[in-house]
């Protein structure tokens, strides 16, 4: 019963999380659009000169208009824009606790990476977002502050050294969720201590009659251009534990950075056409970051190092690959073997009757019950545990190299 609540728990705050974060963007990306698309205004509204354009949406007729200053005669309502960004952060932390820190053994740690506790890996992934997010804050109160170029290249050094950290201590799955909740939780940050405070200050001085100080804007400008670089990462960040592609391989570091570099390519793509701009190095550096995420996530042909356990059972192996080649009396044996490794090392998440994870039904809906099922999933199995050895989860049942060869012969006469 605690494993089906837990599942409910998980599926209700994914769901808040996806509906708050599209509402976020949305609003976001809206924005965007309105002040690199309005023009001069052709009168000034309430004494006051600003920006306006005309738009059509829902069989309605709409102009929108912004004021160059904030007018001391305010309206009783003025609609804010941040429980978007609350909601969404609140509820991204809690599907990260519900699965990663609760879960350390199956969602953070791979031994493979870095060997260490559960207590250990949940105080890493907590230090690398509260380390990370106060990292950020403290260059963006630095001396650089007054420097936009400057800035950003020291942020994104920052959050560099932030990947560095998180490839190199968790899990290839955990490790892209960490540095998504890290970049999220500066983008909430940036919403809660920076931008509605300004705006609250300017709207408390115009209601006084007093001139806003102008730091307030600027500050605010600043946090939100952060921001909407990193909106594109971050989604795809948190789209990608369902992508092994990805993750899965030796390069993680540098698809994270890729990453990065591809979303704030597009997202000045998108400005410069709001603005009617064109610069071909643009869309040419996405497309080239893309190619190079692409290449980096490539399979390879790799020579596992012989170890003590891959040596200790490489006569089993050896026997099993001639058995391939020799009759259907040999090939009967290496079936047999087959169907005990997946047994041992995979039907702990995935059949009926899962007994690992708090798991209530098989994992990503995939079952292996007999044989009939491995011979049906004989790509995915192929894919999951030889080409980008994603699966296990974290090897959480310890297959070996020997036994990912031996599935790789399988294949391979099967072919």
């Amino acid at each position: 019963m605690s494993a089906y609540l837990l599942d409910w728990a998980m599926l209700l705050t994914r769901w808040l999380h996806v509906m708050a974060g599209i509402a976020w963007i949305g609003a976001s990306f809206f924005f965007i659009w309105l002040d690199n698309r309005r023009k001069p205004a052709t009168h000034a509204v309430d004494g006051r000169p600003g920006g306006e354009l005309w738009a059509v949406h829902g069989g309605g007729l709409y102009h929108l208009f912004r004021h160059d200053g904030v007018s001391e005669r305010l309206p009783s309502e003025i609609h804010w824009f941040k429980w978007e960004a609350y909601v969404t952060w609140l509820s991204g932390m809690g599907l990260f606790t519900l699965i990663y820190l609760l879960q350390p053994h199956a969602y953070l740690i791979d031994p493979r990476v870095f060997e260490m506790s559960g207590t250990l890996a949940v105080c890493s992934a907590l230090g690398v977002l509260v380390g990370g997010w106060l990292g950020y804050e403290a260059l963006c109160r630095s001396p650089f502050k007054r420097h936009a170029g400057a800035l950003f290249v020291a942020v994104g050094m920052w959050l560099t050294l932030a990947a560095w950290v998180a490839t190199e201590l968790f899990a290839g799955r955990a490790a892209f969720l960490v540095m998504g909740a890290l970049m999220g939780s500066i983008m909430a940050g940036n919403v809660f201590n920076v931008i509605i405070p300004g705006q609250k200050a300017l709207l408390a001085a115009a209601q006084r009659g007093a001139s806003p100080d102008p730091v307030h804007g600027q500050r605010a400008k600043q946090r939100s251009v952060h921001n909407t670089f990193i909106t594109l990462p971050v989604v795809l960040m948190m789209i990608s534990n369902h992508y092994p592609l990805l993750y899965a391989n030796d390069s993680r570091l540098g698809v994270i950075l890729l990453l990065l570099v591809m979303g704030g390519l597009i997202r000045i793509a998108t400005v410069d056409h709001h603005k009617g701009v064109k610069r071909l190095w643009v869309p040419v550096g996405a497309v080239l970051a893309l190619i190079g995420v692409i290449l980096l996530c490539s399979p390879r042909s790799q020579t596992a190092p012989a170890t003590a356990q891959t040596t200790a059972s490489s006569a089993s192996v050896t026997a099993s690959s001639a058995a391939v080649n020799q009759g259907p009396g040999e090939n009967q044996a290496l079936r047999d073997k087959v169907s005990h490794i997946v047994e041992q090392r995979c039907a702990g998440c995935h059949s009926d009757t899962p007994n690992l994870i708090g798991l209530t039904a098989p994992a990503a809906g995939v079952a292996f019950n007999g044989w009939d099922d491995i011979q049906r999933q004989a790509m995915r199995i192929h894919q999951r545990t030889v080409v980008d050895k994603s699966m296990p989860l974290a090897n959480m049942t310890q297959m070996t190299d020997s036994e990912r060869q031996l599935l790789d012969d399988w294949w391979q006469a099967k072919r």
